[in-house]
């Protein structure tokens, strides 16, 4: 409530929404508009594949910005440009990085992501960020680089066997299983 939102900007309290994450386990709605309107750090979280089946931020993104314009009237102001902040300076902010990661500037670490905007499923595309927000998603990322290394190109991790780690993930699911 309102009391809640003046003692979260007093405090500089830092707030990760996991919108999709509350949808799914029916845990209400967070004023993401109003953490926006009051200046409270906000960034974007996918929460874990424990209530959130898949952690793919843009679609995180997406999904907060649209269930925060079914709100208020204030709140339809939001746009592409606001979520994309929460997911990226906003998290960094959220987390106390911001003089680390979130954004491409000297003497932050070299963290980013190439994400392709070709696929007809973006089409039409008048806005980049409106297209990356609305009709992206983690599939469409070709490169990932973590503090200037490339972690993921052209659907591969580079730096992880994944056979194995699908075997793995199959010993633990069974193992699971038999408890």
């Amino acid at each position: 409530d309102a009391d809640d939102l003046d003692l979260i900007a007093e405090t500089q309290t830092r707030v990760a929404h996991c919108p999709k994450s509350n949808a799914k386990l029916g845990h209400g709605r967070a004023p993401f508009a109003e953490f926006l309107r009051r200046k409270i750090s906000v960034g974007l979280g996918s929460d874990s594949v424990a209530s959130n089946n898949t952690c793919d931020l843009l679609e995180e993104a997406r999904f907060a910005l649209l269930l925060a314009r079914s709100g208020t009237e204030q709140s339809k102001t939001l746009n592409a440009s606001d979520a994309l902040y929460a997911a990226t300076l906003g998290g960094a902010r959220a987390l106390g990085l911001e003089d680390q990661v979130g954004e491409l500037r000297a003497g932050c670490q070299a963290d980013f992501a190439v994400v392709s905007l070709a696929g007809t499923h973006q089409l039409p595309s008048y806005d980049p960020v409106g297209t990356l927000v609305f009709s992206t998603s983690g599939r469409d990322v070709v490169l990932t680089v973590v503090a200037g290394r490339e972690r993921y190109r052209d659907g591969r991790l580079l730096e992880v066997d994944e056979e194995r780690l699908r075997a793995r993930m199959n010993e633990i699911r069974v193992a699971l299983g038999a408890m």
